[in-house]
């Protein structure tokens, strides 16, 4: 019985990062080699908001350093200058002297899992990126530390579907390219991380890249158990997601002053109902979504039809919840991939470049407006277009949904054959 040690999840607070690992697992799990495979999850905020990860959840080196201090930069420091050193001391007295050196009892569970698993992969996501040149060499060290530490004690390690970069400097990107050499696969989600990671691999020795679609796309979904009031009649339901991005309070105002008064249009002008759906509720981590929907629907005022959920909904739950919806405008990602999988219409609000990526697999990427600049005008100039391109929209989307799920399926059917030492002729899945 295999056991995989699946890292660098996020929470289950976040639903679509719970999403991707839902989709993981099951997906394996349809594999002959991981049928009665066993999971654990090292995500990192930690045990405490990892309940809901299908599998044994653990401290990883993320939630290990904020247990240091509350202080950041502290935090990074001691990732630096104890937590990582003594992680590499462990890794060569095992494998050395076959040793296991009594660090700190949290980080030791953490190394005995890595000594512990057959393989390591890597939760697909759009981690590997920087925001900051001085914060985020930091920030990237710890990220690729989990599958450092697994390549250093032998265990073959996989990178699921991915969207990498960008970054804030030339370093952080050649520390990314390094740490790839120790994998055997990293699997890219969109087409920008391909070309960035085709382009990498013909300067520098690294790990086999192939593409695979989000695992979210694989989800199953499930009745939410929340009550969802009918549009007023000839109107429709809108679902929207918004989230708190920008460091600058002026520049967040200014993207939720648009969402407000667009959430407000929409009832007053448009007839619709609207539903502000709660995909992210990590209120430790700071991550939030329904603070940010409380401030706009303020900003909305009391007006009739704008409904705020602050349930607690898991992913399948939120899948369902976005199919409930006539139209999706989502900030978060993955409510437009949920929506879109239940083959609802979604304008998104796009924060990086893996949500134009993601919705051009499905020939839909004129459907995404950048969270810079975000006015009124744009969203609604948008939002007409949804509307009058429902019905091509939804044929496009009954057509490439089922094509991005055999994508998407594709990470797993090439990790167990090498797993398994069973390589196939995947040729034609590869140049796609």
């Amino acid at each position: 019985m295999p056991h995989i040690l699946i890292t660098n999840a996020y929470s289950a607070r976040n639903k679509g990062d719970a999403g991707i690992v839902a989709g993981m697992v099951q997906d394996l799990r349809s594999r002959e080699a991981f049928g009665q495979a066993r999971f654990t999850i090292s995500p990192a905020a930690g045990p405490e908001e990892g309940d809901g990860f299908p599998g044994t959840v653990i401290d990883s080196f993320q939630s290990l350093k904020t247990r240091l201090s509350s202080s950041p930069r502290l935090q990074g420091l001691g990732f630096l200058f104890l937590l990582y050193p003594l992680a590499l001391i462990w890794i060569v007295c095992r494998r050395v002297f076959g040793i296991d050196l009594p660090v700190w009892s949290p980080l030791r569970r953490l190394l005995r899992a890595y000594d512990e698993a057959d393989l390591v992969i890597a939760a697909g996501g759009g981690y590997l990126y920087t925001r900051s040149k001085r914060r985020g060499n930091v920030v990237l060290l710890t990220v690729i530390s989990n599958y450092h530490c697994a390549a250093l004690l032998g265990k073959p390690v996989y990178l699921f579907s991915q969207s990498i970069g960008p970054f804030a400097g030339r370093f952080q990107e050649r520390l990314v390219t390094r740490s790839l050499r120790r994998v055997r696969m990293v699997f890219a989600r969109e087409a920008d991380t391909r070309r960035r990671l085709e382009e990498w691999s013909r300067r520098w020795k690294m790990g086999a890249v192939h593409p695979a679609a989000d695992a979210a796309f694989l989800l199953s979904a499930a009745t939410p158990p929340v009550d969802i009031p009918p549009p007023p009649p000839g109107g429709a339901r809108v679902g929207l997601t918004v989230r708190s991005w920008f460091h600058t309070p002026e520049v967040q105002q200014q993207y939720e002053e648009a969402m407000g008064r667009f959430a407000r249009w929409l009832v007053e002008e448009m007839n619709a109902a609207v539903f502000f759906v709660p995909q992210v509720t990590f209120i430790k981590g700071g991550d939030d979504d329904r603070e940010a929907a409380r401030r706009v629907k303020a900003i909305a005022g009391d007006t009739p039809g704008i409904h705020l959920i602050e349930d607690e909904l898991d992913p399948a739950g939120i899948r369902g919840l976005c199919g409930e919806m006539d139209f999706v405008v989502g900030t978060r990602m993955h409510s437009n991939i949920y929506a879109m999988t239940m083959n609802v219409p979604a304008l998104a609000v796009g924060y990086q470049p893996k949500t134009a990526g993601i919705m051009a697999q499905l020939g839909l990427e004129r459907f995404v407006l950048p969270i810079e600049g975000l006015s009124l005008k744009s969203v609604q100039e948008g939002f007409r277009c949804l509307q009058e391109e429902r019905d091509a929209i939804v044929a496009a989307l009954k057509k490439g949904i089922p094509k991005l799920r055999d994508d998407a399926r594709r990470a797993s059917r090439l990790i167990a054959d090498n797993f398994t030492g069973k390589p196939r002729q995947h040729a034609m899945e590869t140049k796609q």
